[in-house]
């Protein structure tokens, strides 16, 4: 395991199907110093969550929680509600967001220091089949395919850095090395 002095903050956005979820997650196992957070939504829990992937609530709990100023960013998307929490100071750990990029332009409105990094699939075919892989049917995997094309043009409008997932291990590899160099730099 790898533990690191510098804090810093990592969005990691992309379309859903683009596994920046798996990838999160291997970032974690693999680094002590990184902590994801746990969003929170309204959507419903699909077959292929792990039961820590979102605290799953009522519309009502989270725009009661969203009216309190508990979220560093908050978003609707395709009709339901996602937020990261405010997180608590961690000092010495970094922090591994999990956000689109609607989130992330708060975030760097917020944080213009953070690391924004977008996952992306190899091209739409591949996002598609992914998408029905893990269970979505055809009309929401073709609404999220069309909602990607929008989110790739505000991330580059954002100045993300793009990471194209077309072999994971060593998309995790890039993606590691990335946030060690962003941490080496505000060393």
């Amino acid at each position: 395991m790898i533990r690191h002095r510098s804090s810093v903050v990592v969005v990691l956005s992309g379309p859903g199907g683009a596994g920046k979820g798996t990838i999160a997650r291997a970032l974690v196992e693999r680094d002590e110093g990184l902590v994801l957070s746990r969003s929170w939504t309204t959507r419903p829990r699909r077959m292929d969550d792990s039961a820590d992937a979102y605290v799953f609530v009522d519309r009502a709990a989270f725009e009661a929680r969203r009216s309190d100023g508990g979220f560093v960013e908050w978003n609707e998307f395709l009709g339901f509600m996602y937020g990261t929490p405010t997180p608590d100071p961690d000092e010495g750990r970094n922090l591994l967001l999990e956000i689109d990029v609607a989130g992330g332009r708060q975030v760097r409105d917020r944080l213009p220091g953070a690391l924004f990094l977008f996952v992306d699939a190899p091209d739409d075919g591949e996002l598609r089949r992914r998408l029905l892989g893990r269970g979505d049917d055809a009309e929401r995997a073709d609404a999220r395919v069309d909602e990607a094309a929008r989110e790739r043009l505000e991330a580059d409008e954002l100045g993300y850095r793009r990471v194209v997932n077309d072999n994971l291990e060593a998309t995790v590899e890039l993606v590691a090395g990335l946030i060690h160099d962003h941490r080496a730099s505000r060393d």
